[in-house]
């Protein structure tokens, strides 16, 4: 069993909005967004803590936090009291169960189901408690009788209010399909107090402890949960069998053991003579009665619910009393702790003999253990970077067994393709008229392979910070990220890319760019592309152009190819090209193939049509290159062009027009590489009083402006 589906309605910040939930979902979003009321919302489903009218996003209309379980399989239900699996199965629709915890109005809540109740109000759960409310014995016959006439004879034998509402679910489970629908509706009677050991038990971890905060688990709590959970692993021990048979002794030793026939009392003298003095001064006034001590035999359960844990950092004492520092940390040891003993049982399992193996999993049939749902807030407090990865290698593994992980986080770290099943950002709506509400941007990359391919990139190229942005500028190479960067505050102090979070992402080349560009917009994250001229002849299809740029685009290399043939220029390719070639489309070989096609036409040879598609390969590419010759060349006006630039700037596009990021360093700037020419670009322009002499311009309305500067200028002052 797990949550697949959130639904959160009114609560605090929110209000209202869902997302699909998977074994590792992570939330991030600015401060004060709503990324902890996610975790909050979550734990109260559960709890069924009272709330304040603050709470409430509306206070005229309910809360309701929707979730919805799947997979649900016989373990789960065994985990049920016998008599409450049939009424849980008959809510459960092709293993899913939707359960709504609501808050209305009035401060009451109760956990709702969806399932077919009677259209007949005077089913309603409200309306038979009022009719019962201080009735007894006849008076409740008297009273169903009169509301349900149709329905009179079956009361005849009911003697109490239980057995009074156990006669009307029997009655509702008679009832005609089409005297039912389905809507929300109480759990069915009884099964509202037992349902917790079917559902996941949520262990809330919070960042900060609030004592106005009454939701929030108090950290002793949470220390004692996951303590708990740990201890759970000594019934597995080998010492558990000794650990049991103390209990009977103490047992034995504390109470009169009954065997059958026999009775042995081998208790201690001292609690013999206190219970005979209590039955001797009782006999005074009842002189035919006994007494005799019952004292319950301890369980391990009940045994470990008091264990605390002390730390000893100079001075002894239990964890409560210690800095936020050390309880961050002893949280993350007990984490990482319960996930080597889950590692440790699961090779014991392996390692056993298979005669307990078997009857290891007769055991899981009957029922599965119940699984976790840790709520982690801001798991990164108070851990260095290195601490940060290997906590989250330890919650990613503890999602085995069914368990899930739902955690908010401020820190890249915490983002994995491989881990995060549900990627949640959480941003602030701020409508023209009312409240400021919370709005989560949600994907399941579970489900969008194509979305988790572009995320797998991103991770890898370390660019998840941009995810904390509204902004990101995407450039092709290393250079440009160290040129842009600085070129801009030399342009304008106050165009800081670091200071005004806008992250500029190295994509390593165009044909990452549809990838980056589409996931960051799903976030609504505003992109900016800046790549090199050479864009516009090859690999343009990646920007996804509209018709009428792409008519421009087309026009444009129309214009290129004329002048190209009206000033000769030589399809020659450089060797830089052709070395490029030679690495991406094994050119070089194909190039040897054409000579030999060459010399069969000389000899007679006719050319097949495999041959004419290799023989444009070579011509596509002289074409685009002489294409790119004319594009850059100053010296020659070209049509359309600045049309076509300007366009696809109104996209957030922006075509260096010279180039590619080199031709816009000043001249005779020289480097090993070329991140150290970039730097030496820089070192030199910093040097300088005005450093827009040294930088390409280009025609905007019959004026020559800086074409870096425009492009700044759009990505800075651009909401």
């Amino acid at each position: 069993m797990h949550i697949s589906f959130v639904k959160i309605t009114n609560y605090r910040g929110i209000r209202g909005d869902q997302f699909e939930a998977s074994p590792f979902t992570c939330a991030i979003g600015e401060n004060n967004a709503g990324k902890s009321s996610i975790l909050l919302a979550t734990s109260l489903f559960f709890s069924g803590t009272a709330l304040s009218k603050s709470d409430f996003f509306d206070i005229e209309q309910p809360i309701e936090i929707e979730l919805t379980f799947s997979n649900i399989e016989a373990g789960d239900i065994n985990r049920l009291n016998v008599e409450h699996r049939k009424r849980i199965e008959e809510l459960i629709i092709e293993s899913t169960l939707t359960l709504t915890r609501s808050y209305p109005v009035d401060g009451r809540t109760s956990l709702l189901c969806k399932r077919l109740v009677p259209k007949d109000k005077r089913f309603e759960k409200d309306v038979v408690d009022a009719l019962l409310k201080g009735k007894k014995g006849k008076e409740i016959i008297e009273i169903l009788s009169s509301t349900f006439s149709e329905f009179s004879d079956q009361f005849d034998k009911v003697k109490n209010q239980g057995e009074a509402k156990a006669k009307i679910e029997e009655i509702i489970s008679s009832l005609l399909p089409e005297e039912k629908e389905m809507r929300l509706a109480d759990l069915p009677t009884g099964i509202d107090n037992s349902i917790k050991t079917f559902l996941p038990e949520p262990i809330y971890i919070a960042a900060v402890k609030d004592l106005k905060d009454d939701v929030k688990s108090k950290e002793s709590t949470t220390f004692g949960k996951l303590l708990g959970i740990l201890l759970k692993f000594l019934e597995t021990s080998h010492h558990f069998e000794e650990i049991s048979e103390s209990f009977n002794q103490l047992h034995a030793l504390l109470n009169v053991i009954k065997e059958e026939e026999n009775i042995l009392d081998k208790r201690i003298e001292k609690l013999q003579v206190i219970e005979k003095q209590i039955e001797l001064f009782l006999s005074e006034n009842f002189p035919k009665s006994k007494v005799e001590i019952d004292i319950p035999k301890p369980e391990l359960k009940q045994v470990l619910s008091n264990a605390r844990i002390l730390v000893d950092d100079g001075v002894r004492d239990i964890i409560d009393t210690k800095g936020d520092g050390l309880k961050r940390a002893l949280t993350f040891a007990l984490l990482r702790t319960y996930v080597e003993q889950l590692k440790q049982q699961k090779k014991e399992a392996v390692e056993r003999p298979k005669e307990e193996k078997a009857s290891a999993e007769e055991s899981n049939e009957k029922a599965s253990q119940q699984p976790y749902l840790f709520l982690f807030e801001e798991p990164e407090l108070y851990l260095h970077p290195a601490a940060q990865k290997i906590l989250f290698e330890a919650l990613e593994n503890l999602t085995i067994e069914n368990n899930q992980v739902f955690v908010t986080t401020h820190s890249p770290l915490f983002f994995s393709p491989r881990v995060t099943g549900t990627f949640i950002k959480v941003t602030k709506e701020y409508p023209t008229n009312g409240k400021p509400f919370g709005k989560f941007i949600a994907i399941n990359l579970l489900k969008h392979i194509k979305s988790k391919d572009a995320f797998q990139i991103i991770c890898y190229e370390n660019n998840t910070a941009a995810f904390f942005s509204k902004k990101v500028l995407l450039v092709e190479g290393d250079s440009d990220l160290i040129y842009i960067k600085e070129i801009a505050r030399l342009l304008n102090n106050d165009w800081n890319f670091d200071n005004k979070n806008i992250p500029i992402i190295s994509i390593n080349g165009k044909s990452n760019i549809k990838r980056f560009v589409d996931f960051y917009s799903f976030f609504q994250i505003k992109t900016f592309c800046l790549v090199d001229s050479d864009a516009l002849i090859d690999g343009f299809e990646k920007f996804c152009p509209s018709e009428q740029i792409k008519e421009q685009r087309s026009n444009l290399l129309a214009v290129l190819d004329k002048l190209a043939d009206e000033h000769g220029i030589k399809a020659d390719l450089s060797n830089d090209k052709i070395r490029d070639l030679s690495r991406k489309y094994t050119w070089k070989a194909r190039y040897d193939r054409l000579k030999t096609i060459g010399q069969e036409i000389i000899n007679g040879v006719s050319v097949s049509k495999e041959e004419m598609i290799e023989l444009n390969y070579l011509f596509n590419e002289e074409t685009n290159n002489k294409r790119r010759q004319i594009f850059v060349d100053k010296n020659i006006d070209i049509e359309g062009k600045d049309e076509l630039l300007k366009a696809l700037r109104v996209q957030n596009i922006f075509i260096l027009s010279h180039g590619s990021i080199e031709c816009y360093y000043p001249e005779k700037i020289t480097g090993d590489d070329k991140p150290t020419k970039a730097l030496n670009a820089i070192k030199y322009l910093q040097g300088v009083e005005n450093c827009r002499i040294h930088l390409p311009t280009i025609k905007v309305e019959d004026n020559h402006k800086c074409e870096l500067e425009i492009f700044f200028q759009q990505i800075f002052e651009l909401d």
